[in-house]
């Protein structure tokens, strides 16, 4: 092939209507973006559409290219003598043709970026070459090599594969206005979107009629790939996905820290590795002439160095493959395994995890924790799963993310049987949520053991809220420190943020933040469970969402019985209004540049670990010039900047009494504020601010943690007695300032006025925080019987009290909590918690392990 064919063929593909309509979609889909938060700008959202529209538009121009090169007039193409290097340059091109297409949204989006906030440029010019751009290399080399492999018809055979061109596409209009209307939409807008699909992917096809080598250089690897994607996610414990046509997904929505890391490069060159091998496959049979594969290829020779390429190449990408594992983009389960090192069987579970001493220490508590938690989840659903669940106990959010992603978040995968947890301290906060998923998987669909509709019997669309509202549900109530998932809702109702139920059956769930749509879609499934029991629920799960079949009435008519209950539930107003930061934030696409704040504030937060508290500072400043509408970023900079030089504790406390003084955040932030200027206060040594900087964050309503510990401090502030100073000290001593840690002041309490409760339960609490199981429970014990201030710190004694007698095998003290904790004035939760260690107390008499 001469030089002059490149030029040539691409003129000709200018000439077709292919390539022009390419670039129209290009510009459409980045303008369309700048219209959904979080795509119009560059970042890892827009990184992954452009990844998938590359992928098919690369391997389509790639294949095109090869068409032109083939219609191409025979005497420009016989001057060559090299197949190798004319396949090369051939490929190169029809690779830059896929980038140029794809680098358009990319383009828009960085125009975009001048007058829309882009957070962070470099991750986001980072993942748009990291995912689209290789993705569209790759692509257009590939859809190249099949297209040459393949051959072609001739423009104007092809042209009569028209009318398949409108067979596929409304094919496709109508599957997705299926999908569309299984997944929550209307009716009327799945039509519209399913016919807007028809005409206009009909209009384009007809006008870029397919090729047998489009066809195929698109179908083929788009569906190997997926199923290969989709077969790793499936068959494999790691949530997160490195495929050719993507590059990188991390598997779930919550996580907001998305960073790109090594196994996303080392999973490019093994996907590099095998399309330079295809190509220079191809190149061995090229038969240049004619530009494409035959049985004797002309010319004849330069045969040899494709074939070594090629077998290198191959050899190279076997190698890499093999490896992947431990380069930590192609992870499987005895991969995991041996990471952790440790292995542990009970009866129901085969517990794989991080062999510590921290955890070889607390294994069997762990395993006994698991047995408990799965008795209950069994209990309350009347089913088990067949065989055992497997766990996989990570010894940090760290080690869980490199080995199976999900940083932020604990999973489970209901078709494996197998849950993924963090090591967290006794009684784990997320055991029993992610049993239930697994547990669920005996009545979920038989695929992938989850709440999913159907189509001829073939899972089709999840429901999210079915699959998260009965984990919460059955781990009811989840946290005994705050409200139950029902009287949340309450709360919500009265703040005007409660979603519907419907959205939360739908994918609309992921719209909604996790805060409202896992409380709501809990409580309503705990009530269905209460009032209907757990056969019909197993059958509603099973279904997907069929709640006439399964409770013989309409969505409408139990979400209506479900308000009316909830309805009923009386909650005071500072109460309501204490939880309106907790439901406040929106989803992640609402949130003001979710991904790059949270790697920042990671960042931030190790730099100020690490003593480069200026590098934390700037990280800091940059996230509140990218959200300046977020005020819990304010109240951080100014605690990074709290222990800096006289002028940064100065824009500390400007930055704290502005939000102390707002009227446009929450209360509980403002208390936040002024708890801190009441430090600062008490630091320069002036008591009388201080205690009035408290008083007025005593008047303001906030979460019964945060009031008691606002409660703590009045009283330290008023309290009279000898043990006055140690305690301003416990709460008001600067720690960098003073040598005495909490315990010693907590000690010095106890010491200076032995007939106070308060003291004992202070130092209660730091034998707790410092694993002293045994001492803990018999000065929190002893704490109660002198008396404690105010029934929150009684409620909070008798919370750590039932876990330190239980952890030290003191039942006579675990039997005192519980007793506590079923008083006068203890809340919903406080009860519920008590019953759960009474059953915990039953099933070890029980012997069960």
């Amino acid at each position: 092939m001469d030089a002059a064919s490149g030029p040539a063929a691409i003129r000709g593909l200018l000439a077709r209507w292919r390539l022009r309509i390419w670039i129209l979609c290009a510009v459409g889909l980045g303008l369309a973006l700048g219209l959904v938060p979080l795509f119009g700008v560059l970042g890892y959202e827009l990184a992954l559409v452009g990844a998938l529209f590359g992928s098919v538009a690369g391997l389509d121009l790639g294949a095109a290219y090869a068409r032109e090169l083939q219609w191409a007039d025979a005497p420009g193409v016989e001057r060559a003598r090299y197949p190798g290097r004319a396949l090369a340059r051939s490929t190169c091109a029809a690779s830059g043709l896929a980038v140029a297409v794809t680098a358009v949204p990319a383009v828009i989006a960085a125009v975009r970026g001048l007058w829309r906030t882009t957070c962070d440029w470099w991750f986001g010019i980072e993942a748009y070459i990291a995912m689209p751009l290789v993705s569209a290399v790759l692509a257009g080399a590939l859809g190249h090599a099949i297209g040459v492999a393949v051959g072609s018809q001739g423009p104007d055979e092809a042209r009569r594969d028209r009318p398949v061109s409108i067979v596929f596409s409304a094919g496709l209009g109508i599957g997705l206005a299926i999908i569309l209307a299984v997944a929550g939409a209307s009716i009327g807008g799945a039509i519209i979107v399913g016919a807007g699909v028809v005409l206009v992917l009909g209009a384009i096809l007809w006008v870029a009629a397919p090729h047998r080598s489009t066809l195929l250089a698109i179908g083929v690897p788009v569906v190997v790939l997926a199923a290969s994607g989709l077969y790793r996610f499936y068959a494999a414990p790691p949530v997160f996905t490195y495929n050719a046509i993507i590059g990188y997904f991390p598997g779930n929505l919550y996580d907001e820290n998305i960073q790109l890391g090594e196994p996303l490069w080392w999973s490019r060159l093994e996907q590099l590795a095998w399309v330079i091998g295809i190509v220079a496959a191809v190149a061995t049979r090229l038969d240049v002439p004619r530009y494409r594969i035959t049985r004797e290829p002309r010319p004849a020779r330069r045969r040899f160095a494709p074939g070594a390429l090629a077998a290198l190449a191959v050899t190279a990408a076997v190698l890499l493959h093999l490896d992947a594992g431990q380069l930590g983009y192609a992870i499987d389960s005895d991969e995991i395994a041996d990471q952790l090192g440790g292995t542990l069987e009970t009866p129901h579970f085969i517990i794989h995890y991080a062999k510590t001493p921290e955890i070889e220490k607390e294994i069997a508590l762990v395993a006994a924790d698991h047995e408990f938690r799965y008795a209950q989840v069994v209990a309350q659903l009347g089913v088990a799963p067949p065989g055992k669940l497997t766990s996989y106990y990570f010894d940090s959010r760290g080690q869980k993310a490199r080995w199976i992603g999900a940083k932020d978040v604990e999973m489970a995968k209901p078709w494996r049987r197998e849950i993924y947890i963090d090591a967290r301290s006794f009684p784990h906060g997320s055991l029993r949520h992610e049993i239930a998923h697994a547990v669920a998987s005996a009545f979920g669909d038989p695929i992938f053991g989850v709440a999913s509709r159907r189509m001829a019997g073939v899972p089709v669309m999840v429901s999210p809220g079915l699959i998260e509202g009965l984990a919460v549900a059955i781990d009811w109530p989840s946290g005994y420190e705050r409200l139950t998932p029902h009287e949340a809702v309450r709360a919500m109702q009265e703040l005007g943020v409660t979603p519907t139920i419907r959205q939360l059956l739908s994918l609309q769930f992921l719209t909604v933040s996790s805060a409202r749509s896992y409380t709501t879609a809990g409580s309503f499934i705990r009530y269905l469970l209460d009032k209907y029991g757990a056969a019909p629920l197993r059958k509603l799960y099973g279904s997907g969402g069929d709640f006439v079949a399964a409770y013989g009435k309409s969505i409408s008519e139990l979400e209506a019985e479900w308000r009316a209950m909830i309805a009923a539930i009386q909650l005071p107003p500072d109460v309501v209004e204490g939880t309106r930061e907790r439901f406040r934030a929106g989803s992640v696409f609402s949130r003001p540049c979710p991904h790059a704040n949270a790697a920042r504030r990671e960042k931030a937060v190790a730099a100020l670990a690490q003593g480069d508290r200026p590098r934390a500072v700037k990280l800091m400043r940059a996230i509140c010039k990218d959200a300046p509408e977020e005020p819990r970023y304010k109240m951080e900079l100014g605690d990074f900047l709290g222990g800096g030089s006289d002028e940064e504790r100065g824009e500390a406390t400007s930055l704290w009494s502005s939000l102390a003084d707002s009227d446009t955040v929450t209360s509980s932030l403002r208390a936040d504020a002024l708890e801190r200027l009441a430090r600062v206060a008490s630091v320069a040594g002036d008591i009388t601010r201080t205690t009035a900087l408290i008083a007025k964050a005593r008047e303001l309503p906030v979460d019964q943690n945060a009031k008691r510990q606002l409660e703590a401090e009045w009283f330290a502030l008023h309290h009279t007695g000898p043990a006055a100073v140690p305690l301003q000290g416990y709460f008001f001593g600067e720690p960098t300032r003073s040598p005495i840690d909490g315990v010693t002041w907590a000690l010095m309490i106890a010491l200076a006025e032995p007939d106070l409760g308060f003291g004992y339960y202070l130092f209660g609490l730091q034998l707790f925080n410092a694993n002293d199981w045994h001492r803990s429970a018999i000065v929190l014990d002893y704490s109660l019987t002198r008396g404690l201030p105010d029934i929150s710190f009684v409620k909070n004694g008798a919370r750590k009290l039932v876990v330190a007698a239980y952890r030290s095998h003191d039942l006579r003290l675990v039997e005192r909590a519980i007793a506590v904790l079923r008083g006068p004035g203890m809340s919903e939760t406080d009860k519920l918690l008590a019953d759960d260690f009474a059953a915990r107390l039953r099933f070890d008499a029980d012997g069960h392990l």
